[in-house]
């Protein structure tokens, strides 16, 4: 209530809710449902598939709408071909009409999902098959190159195959840090890349 006022309203954004933990909850419900806060808008985002009737979220969501307060659900799926267009129109600075036929390919190999729109793109840059000329001062691409790649239909194998493109010693750290769990000190890695097995 400190913060938002009439004259400056706010609006709190948390990505990735599935992951969040019972404090993240609490306080969520805490600003929803506080009558001396007012003026605020929260905007949360989670994958459906991870959150079931059992999962905290929706038990805290409950809560909430329990005591009066608006909770609506917007569903968000597949951006569609001018969506893709357009996004790649303003990422690249060229005309929609030039991208329409990167955008179209784009479109169909991603399904229109969005991690996959952008991870792809990024890919084309890194493997040289979308690039900056300076020659002509815009952006460039290999239609047919780009049309023979292949794109992996699930988050999980689209991560790992990208997780794959990192050094040795990138890959060795995310192990670790995948075991030590999503909070360490920073300083549990550095002694452990000092380690000879680090290296190997």
């Amino acid at each position: 209530s400190a913060i938002a006022c009439r004259a400056h309203p706010l609006i709190l954004f948390l990505d990735d809710l599935q992951w969040a933990d019972e404090i993240t909850f609490d306080v969520i419900h805490m600003m929803m449902t506080d009558p001396e806060i007012r003026h605020l808008l929260f905007l949360g985002s989670y994958r459906d598939n991870e959150v079931n009737n059992s999962h905290p979220l929706s038990a805290k969501l409950m809560a909430i709408q329990e005591q009066g307060i608006d909770v609506v659900t917007i569903n968000v799926g597949p951006i569609e071909k001018k969506c893709v267009n357009t996004l790649l129109s303003e990422a690249l600075c060229m005309p929609p009409s030039l991208c329409r036929p990167l955008s179209d390919v784009v479109h169909s190999k991603t399904g229109g999902i969005i991690l996959f729109v952008l991870r792809f793109l990024a890919s084309l840059n890194d493997d040289g098959d979308l690039w900056f000329s300076m020659s002509s001062r815009r952006w460039m691409y290999n239609l047919e190159e780009i049309r023979q790649k292949e794109i992996h239909g699930d988050v999980v194998s689209h991560m790992t195959e990208h997780m794959k493109s990192l050094s040795k010693k990138m890959r060795m750290g995310l192990k670790f840090a995948a075991c030590l769990g999503p909070n360490f000190d920073a300083t549990v890695l550095e002694r452990v890349k000092k380690d000879d097995e680090f290296e190997g």
